[in-house]
């Protein structure tokens, strides 16, 4: 059979009418269902038996037995030419894809084993891997670099730049439980549920967060985090995104994700990862979540028995805890400049609980999409510059001084005072930031993290690196900065 190609994959598309491989899954996706089912790839084996005559059944003729089996075996490549004239499916990065997405390949090696039943007796299991892998094989493809614009819903595609809506579907990574309606009534509840959760400006964060969900593209290079005390119903949310995605979407942590390689295999065809209880424990490092969100290439993605293997990644991170992302050694303004903080209001003292509120939010999910395409079309008319409120930034910079008290040590006046004619060593600036932190039961710096620190951002106040500056010691000069100068003296020197 003939291999596909990438723009031809890429391109190909076929009316709803015509037969696609939904049927191999356990249950189909509809407009109004939840699709959680995890598609995985399959560890998978080899297998060296032959097809001998004396292990298939008698019970047919040679004009009824199919064109694939002869008298010696089963002839491989007629068994994949026509299965494939019956699925339509192609093979990537050894996954097998459909319409609607990654297909596992339990329910490929179901639709062989149905064909080889009324023929075969023996040794049926080996002979459905071994035609899996050959299947793979003969239906393999480049990897679909998909359009950034192309929103893959169940009823059809809709251009997210112009609102072109088609019918016909194409292959696709993942395909978004959803269907588009532009009649759809606005949907009321949730839009009511938003009203008491967040303040109005960042309501319109979240509409664009949503939409921006949507597109396999990272080009906001951001990740959402929402915070609050417990209860608010934040995670109300996170339910409906299960539904909205169902397998196109990852849970798990993102502590995990940064400091297990083999966590990273959840992002591929995934248009989002979902931390909805977020570990308030210190990144030991953020270089893979910081890749992850800025990501716009190839990554190495690792699965345990499986040669790893460089695929792209579009998948967004986002979280819900009662704090925001800390790291213990990453105090760099990058970490932070890749984050919104959306906080919560307190939850209303009077507010019933409605158990059944993610049901009420499923039943608008239509409203909810052309509610989101608003939101896209917001952030893409703004460069994919979200809209930030002064409480998200102000939450930003409280969670930066959390993560690195130099800043607050440096806004303490009575420890730190600014000005042209003030210079101070570094390690004099070192002594008054440890006793500050003594006073303020904060734990301090190590003093290299602490210069490198200074180094970094000095500009920010002003503030001019010297290599003779006087220090504390009058008979000594040191390296320091001019602009500044620190009221702790050590009297012990």
């Amino acid at each position: 059979m003939e291999i596909v190609s990438q723009d031809e994959a890429a391109n190909m598309s076929f009316p709803d009418e015509e037969p696609t491989i939904i049927d191999v899954e356990p249950k189909e996706l509809t407009s109004d269902g939840d699709s959680n089912s995890s598609y995985t790839a399959i560890e998978e084996h080899g297998y060296s038996e032959s097809y001998s005559t004396s292990e298939v059944c008698n019970t047919f003729t040679a004009d009824t037995a199919p064109v694939w089996l002869d008298d010696k075996s089963v002839n491989e490549i007629i068994f994949c030419e026509e299965f494939l004239s019956e699925h339509r499916i192609i093979c990537i990065n050894n996954q097998f894809i459909g319409f609607d997405g990654v297909i596992e390949d339990i329910y490929i090696e179901k639709l062989i084993y149905d064909k080889l039943k009324p023929y075969i007796q023996k040794g049926v299991a080996g002979k459905v891997k071994q035609l899996c892998q050959a299947l793979k094989l003969d239906a393999h493809s480049e990897e679909i670099v998909p359009d950034m614009n192309e929103i893959h819903l169940l009823n059809g595609t809709l251009n997210a730049a112009t609102l072109e809506f088609t019918y016909e579907k194409k292959f696709c990574f993942g395909r978004i439980n959803n269907s588009y309606n532009p009649g759809a009534a606005p949907p009321e509840k949730f839009l009511s549920f938003l009203s008491e959760l967040l303040i109005p400006e960042d309501i319109l964060t979240l509409q664009e967060w949503l939409g921006y969900l949507l597109i396999p593209s990272t080009k906001a290079q951001k990740m959402l985090t929402m915070i609050g005390n417990g209860g608010e119903g934040k995670s109300r949310i996170g339910v409906l995104l299960k539904n909205i995605y169902g397998r196109t979407m990852s849970t798990g942590n993102l502590y995990t994700l940064e400091t297990n390689r083999f966590a990273r295999a959840a992002l591929e065809n995934s248009y989002l990862f979902l931390d909805d209880d977020m570990i308030m424990e210190k990144l030991s490092e953020t270089n893979v979540l910081k890749t992850i969100i800025t990501n716009e290439g190839k990554m190495l993605i690792e699965k345990k028995s499986i040669q790893p293997y460089s695929a792209n990644i579009y998948a967004k991170l986002m979280s819900f805890g009662n704090g925001s992302l800390k790291s213990l050694t990453d105090k760099s303004d990058g970490f932070f400049r890749r984050q919104i903080i959306i906080t919560t209001k307190p939850k209303p003292e009077n507010r019933v609980d409605d158990p059944f509120l993610v049901e009420k939010f499923i039943s608008e999910k239509e409203g909810i999409l052309l509610w989101s395409l608003e939101g896209l079309r917001r952030l893409m008319d703004n460069n994919f510059s979200f809209t930030i409120s002064e409480r998200t930034a102000e939450n930003l910079r409280n969670s930066m001084k959390d993560n690195s008290n130099i800043i607050s040590f440096l806004e303490d006046e009575q420890f730190v005072k600014f000005d042209p004619s003030l210079e101070c060593s570094t390690a004099d600036l070192y002594s008054g930031y440890c006793h500050w932190c003594a006073l303020n039961s904060t734990e301090p710096m190590k003093k290299d993290p602490f210069n490198q620190w200074l180094k970094q951002h000095h500009s920010k106040y002003e503030l001019e690196y010297c290599t003779n500056v006087q220090s504390h010691d009058d008979c000594k000069r040191a390296r320091g900065y001019r602009g500044l100068d620190t009221t702790y003296r050590n009297n012990l020197r």
